[in-house]
C-alpha cells in the first residue's frame, strides 16, 4: 500500500496539453511496405486485444481489419465489452489473458504493473504529451500507450436552452437549479442519465466531490489511512444536490434502467436538454443527429463559480501483457497505431490526441472546442477516481443506484459507500 500511496501523492496530473495537441500530423512508416512483404510469408500470429470503449466498437473493428489487411500474417481478436474489469480478470485467471488491453491511469496501472511490459524505449514514447506520463509510470517504467485527452461535464442542447430562455450556462449550483426550472416551465425534460452504466454514476459523477477538494490526493491519502471518510468531502452535499436534480428533472427512478446507449439516444433525438457525458460521446450523438447544436459545461457543486471546473485528463492506455505470446507483434501494432494515429485516433475515433505529433481537427466538434476552452483558462480538475482502489467505481455504483431508485436515503447511501471503501482498502 505504501508503494501505491507514494505514487498517488506524488503523481498529480498537470495539464500542459495545449501545445501538445497542436502538433503536426504523422506519416506512415516508410518501412511498412517492406515489413508487410516480409510478414506475408511469416508464421500466422494472433494478437488478442481487450477494450472497454464500447461507444467506438465499430471504429476499433475497422481499424484492426485495416491492420490485418496490411499484415496478412497477423490475426487480431478484438473484444470490446462494458463488463470489462470482471471479464479481464476472468480471462487472465483462465490462462487466456489478452496481449494488449486497456488500463486506467494511476491505481489501475499500478495494480497491473507486475504483468505489464515496459514500453519506455518504444519509438513513439518521446511523442507522448507530458501530462500522460505520471499516470502510466511505475518505478520509472512507462507501461502504457496513451489514447486521448478527455473531459466530461453536462452536454447540452443549445437550441432547447434557447427555447427555454436560457442565455448562459450555469456556473453555480443555484444557477443550475434555475436552468432546470426554466426548462420545466418550457415543458422540456432536463436530463437523460445512463445510471445503469456504472461508470456514468459510480465513476464520473461521483468523481466530482473528490476532485473538488483543494488537494484531492491529500484527502484520498487520508482516506486510505482511515484519517478521513467520504462524509468529510467538502462538496458531498452538492454532489447529492446535483444527483437529486438529475432524478427530479429527468426520468425519476426509471433512470437506473437507462444505459449509455439509451442516454445518448434520448439526448440526440431532442427528448432531453442535457446529459452527463464527455467528448467521447460526439460520434454517438452525430450518428443520430449530425447537425445537432450542442456544447458542454462543467458541473457545479456549490455556489462559488471559481470552483466550477471540468475534469480533464489522460485516462486510458493500451498496455501489453508480459505473458503475451505475440510480444513483438503487439509492439509493432502499437507503433503502427501511433504512426497512423491521425487517421484512427483523431479522424475515426474523434479523440483529442495524447501525442505531440498528432493534431486536433475542427471535425472533433464543439465538445472538444469547449473542453479546450476550460484547458486554456486553466479551469480543470483531476480525474480523482484514478486514485481510488482499483475496481471500486463499479461497487460504488450499487448504493448510488439504490439511492436513485429511492431504496436508500442519503445517510444510508453514504454509510454503504464508506463500507465499500473500507473493504477495498483492507484487501
Amino acid at each position: 500500500m505504501r508503494k501505491v500511496m507514494l505514487m498517488l501523492l506524488t503523481s498529480i496530473v498537470f495539464l500542459s496539453l495545449i501545445s501538445g495537441c497542436a502538433g503536426g500530423g504523422s506519416t506512415n512508416s516508410k518501412n511498412e511496405a517492406a515489413n508487410n512483404k516480409g510478414n506475408s510469408n511469416s508464421e500466422k500470429v494472433t494478437i488478442k486485444i481487450m477494450d472497454f470503449k464500447t461507444e467506438i466498437t465499430d471504429k476499433i473493428k475497422a481499424m484492426t481489419a485495416d491492420y490485418m489487411a496490411l499484415n496478412p500474417n497477423v490475426n487480431i481478436e478484438a473484444q470490446v465489452t462494458s463488463n470489462y474489469d470482471t471479464l479481464l480478470k476472468t480471462r487472465f485467471a483462465a490462462g487466456d489473458g489478452p496481449d494488449i488491453f486497456m488500463t486506467r491511469a494511476y491505481t489501475d496501472i499500478q495494480d497491473w504493473s507486475d504483468r505489464l511490459v515496459d514500453l519506455s524505449d518504444e519509438p513513439w514514447m518521446d511523442k507522448v504529451v507530458p501530462s500522460a506520463e505520471p499516470g502510466m509510470t511505475v518505478d520509472g517504467k512507462k507501461l502504457g500507450f496513451p489514447l486521448a485527452v478527455e473531459g466530461y461535464g453536462f452536454i447540452y442542447n443549445k437550441d432547447l436552452f434557447s427555447k427555454a430562455g436560457i442565455n448562459n450556462v450555469p456556473t453555480t449550483l443555484t444557477e443550475l437549479k434555475e436552468v432546470n426550472e426554466k426548462l420545466k416551465a418550457a415543458q422540456i425534460s432536463s436530463y437523460s442519465e445512463g445510471y445503469k452504466s456504472f461508470w456514468v454514476l459510480g465513476q464520473h459523477l461521483f468523481n466530482l466531490p473528490f476532485a473538488f477538494e483543494k488537494d484531492p490526493a491529500a484527502t484520498i491519502g487520508k482516506m486510505y489511512k482511515g484519517e478521513a471518510g467520504i462524509s468529510d468531502l467538502t462538496n458531498l452535499n452538492g454532489f447529492f444536490d446535483v444527483l437529486d436534480m438529475t432524478i427530479q428533472y429527468g426520468k425519476g427512478t426509471d433512470t437506473i434502467g437507462l444505459s449509455y446507449d439509451n442516454q445518448v439516444s434520448d439526448f440526440a433525438s431532442g427528448k432531453t436538454a442535457m446529459m452527463q457525458q464527455g467528448v467521447w460521446a460526439i460520434d454517438s450523438i452525430t450518428k443520430i443527429n449530425p447537425n445537432m447544436n450542442i456544447g458542454m459545461f462543467a458541473i457545479p457543486l456549490n455556489d462559488n463559480p471559481e470552483d466550477t471546473k471540468m475534469p480533464i485528463g489522460v485516462s486510458t492506455y493500451y498496455s501489453i501483457s508480459k505473458e503475451s505470446k505475440a510480444l513483438d507483434e503487439s509492439k509493432k501494432f502499437l507503433s503502427w497505431l501511433h504512426e497512423n494515429g491521425q487517421k484512427y485516433i483523431v479522424d475515426s475515433y474523434k479523440m483529442i490526441p495524447a501525442f505531440t505529433d498528432l493534431k486536433t481537427i475542427p471535425e472533433l466538434g464543439p465538445l472538444a472546442e469547449d473542453l479546450n476552452t476550460y484547458l486554456t483558462e486553466n479551469k480543470t480538475l483531476i480525474w480523482s477516481f484514478q486514485l481510488w482502489p482499483s475496481g471500486i467505481a463499479e461497487d460504488f455504483a450499487v448504493p448510488l443506484q439504490a439511492y436513485v431508485g429511492a431504496q436508500y436515503d442519503k445517510d444510508q447511501t453514504i454509510k454503504e459507500l464508506q463500507d465499500i471503501w473500507n473493504q477495498k482498502v483492507k484487501k
